[in-house]
């Protein structure tokens, strides 16, 4: 079993509403900001990291199949 303790790669934080989607641990040096989204790139302009503002985990519930998609990710 490895002991280093692994980050988790999606992060919900209840209080501000934001999710937080890391893709990759390679450090971000620009980012773009789509409506509530913002995306983190690495030098190479590949995409590292997603923060999705404004998020409803409620509203997210509401949504077909979203049960699915959430024990997906757990």
């Amino acid at each position: 079993m490895n002991m280093r303790q692994r980050k988790s790669k999606i992060q919900y934080d209840q209080e501000t509403q934001i999710l937080s989607i890391r893709l990759a641990s390679r450090k971000s040096v620009d980012s773009d900001m789509y409506d509530n989204v913002v995306v983190d790139y690495d030098k190479q302009g590949k995409p590292v990291h997603i923060d999705i503002m404004a998020f409803s985990l409620a509203d997210f519930r509401r949504i077909p199949n979203s049960k699915k998609m959430i024990n997906a990710t757990a």
